[in-house]
């Protein structure tokens, strides 16, 4: 058996692995169309034809900075179109009014510190705090407009303490636990 002839690949190719990238040439072991990332791997062929082992495996780069961020807001904002629509019906609910905004804020919170793949220490988990508390905001302000009995830019008492519980719930979550004592001094704390 030969190995294909390497030509370019038809115009509007996908690569065979990943069909979301267009392909920039064909795989030299199989012909398959391949796409930019895979042509650069450190592998012969491609990652149909070529089993990856610890070997072989082709290093990828970790999300940068921009990405991290990116993820971060999705994740928070899928969460606060969610958030809206279940907390309009809380509005006006004596503890409630104020614990649903807390939870949406916790959960905006979680999602976007989980997607950007940060403990909240780094320059990145300031950002990501300060993003899931303005979506949690906006979360809340969509559960106003979306009730209709409040409006959401107004600064009386009903509208900013729902504003401040969604802030609390995200920024408390997205905080890192302080180290322990024995963590501290470089002790174990395990026996």
């Amino acid at each position: 058996m030969t190995a294909p002839t390497r030509t370019a690949p038809a115009p509007g190719a996908r690569c065979a692995v990943h069909p979301s990238r267009p392909a920039v040439d064909a795989c030299p072991v199989c012909g398959r169309p391949r796409c930019g990332a895979d042509a650069a791997a450190p592998v012969r062929g491609c990652l149909a034809c070529t089993p990856l082992d610890s070997a072989t495996a082709a290093v990828v780069a970790p999300p940068t900075d921009v990405e991290r961020l990116v993820r971060a807001t999705l994740a928070a904002y899928a969460v606060a179109l969610l958030g809206g629509p279940v907390g309009s019906e809380y509005v006006g609910a004596t503890v409630f009014e104020y614990l649903g905004p807390f939870v949406v804020g916790v959960i905006c919170g979680g999602a976007a510190t989980r997607a950007a793949g940060t403990d909240g220490r780094d320059r990145i988990g300031r950002a990501v705090r300060g993003l899931s508390a303005l979506l949690a905001v906006l979360s809340v302000a969509f559960s106003f407009v979306l009730e209709e009995s409040r409006d959401a830019l107004s600064v009386s008492p009903q509208v900013l303490l729902p504003y401040a519980a969604a802030v609390a719930g995200a920024i408390l979550w997205t905080i890192p636990p302080r180290p322990g004592r024995g963590q501290r001094q470089g002790l174990s704390t395990d026996v």
